[in-house]
């Protein structure tokens, strides 16, 4: 499969990704805050270079990517190079990239994934769980949150 072909399923996939985890987080009221990049400032939160190949297109595709690669290789920010900081102090910021985000921000918030012995653990942020135990009315069933070991093969 050729790198642009390629490239097309992945963003399918990536869109797929999108719409199961952010309908979850629809149903159960679990929604990321508005302006929460708490996640985008951890810098052991990686992802494949899979991942990103939709986003590489789309930058040489708008002319971008050369100027992308150079403030990538000067970037000494801790955590997401694509974090357009708004208060570091408070964790807020905004995706430059959004649409074009890697696997790993469509899913990271809220998510399940098999542990040992095969069971089924939840996989939630700070923020999504300081959240949830403040509101009573949230209900989440573990068996029906996306797992993400499902979706990163």
């Amino acid at each position: 499969m050729r790198n642009r072909e390629l490239a097309k399923t992945i963003n399918q996939k990536l869109i797929e990704v999108s719409d199961v985890f952010g309908q979850f987080q629809q149903k159960t009221g679990l929604l990321c805050p508005a302006g929460c990049g708490r996640c985008c400032f951890n810098a052991d939160i990686s992802c494949s270079p899979y991942e990103l190949l939709p986003m590489a297109f789309h930058l040489i595709d708008t002319g971008r990517a050369e100027e992308v690669l150079e403030k990538a290789r000067l970037h000494e920010g801790k955590g997401c190079f694509f974090l357009e900081v708004s208060d570091e102090a408070l964790g807020t910021g905004r995706c430059r990239e959004y649409q074009h985000r890697p696997f790993i921000c469509r899913a990271f918030g809220l998510s399940a994934r098999h542990g040992k012995h095969e069971k089924i653990e939840r996989s939630i942020c700070k923020t999504l769980s300081e959240i949830e135990a403040a509101r009573p009315d949230i209900q989440i069933v573990n068996n029906e949150i996306p797992l993400i070991d499902l979706w990163k093969k």
